[in-house]
């Protein structure tokens, strides 16, 4: 039973990247809290184990699955797990991000390489692989991709993150 009525999603299955920490993690378990059987998806997996375990303490079901979403065949071995543990998956959130910290001269390529790949590709393998599977089963879903008001504008020390945050509110629309 959810304890949020006015946003039952009693039935659902969602998947949740980033849900380690921060926004992930609380995402995750509001979305137990509606219902939902969820996924907690992050590539560390301590941290994902210890909120699957508050969901469960809350009477909700969760799974703990290391992903790394720069990686297809994580993606692809992630969206399996859910499905044979929780049921066919009706909703993504692609919440996974991280940071480089760095003026842009001082951005290596394997900084800009990390931050993109993570922040934005992984959003966009993760939701392609998503949509196949919704339909190839003829059935509907969501996809939630969470962006950042540095999307829309720059602060100094982050381009590659801004960058990354602006295409995947493009990607969204």
């Amino acid at each position: 039973m959810t304890s949020l009525p006015c946003f039952d999603l009693e039935g659902e299955v969602a998947i949740v990247t980033g849900a380690s920490s921060g926004i992930g993690r609380h995402l995750a378990l509001l979305l137990a809290a509606a219902g939902a059987r969820v996924a907690l998806c992050a590539r560390r997996e301590s941290r994902l184990a210890e909120a699957a375990a508050e969901i469960a303490a809350e009477g909700g079901q969760a799974l703990a699955i290391a992903c790394d979403v720069r990686t297809v065949d994580s993606i692809v071995t992630a969206l399996a797990a859910a499905e044979a543990a929780l049921g066919p998956v009706s909703i993504l959130v692609n919440n996974a991000g991280v940071v480089v910290a760095k003026p842009l001269f001082e951005h290596s390529e394997e900084d800009w390489d990390y931050v993109l790949d993570t922040n934005l590709k992984g959003a966009w393998l993760l939701s392609r692989a998503f949509a196949e599977r919704l339909v190839e089963a003829s059935r509907g879903g969501r996809i939630i991709n969470i962006a950042s008001v540095l999307g829309s504008r720059t602060i100094a020390r982050v381009p590659s993150y801004c960058a990354a945050k602006a295409g995947l509110i493009h990607l969204t629309h």
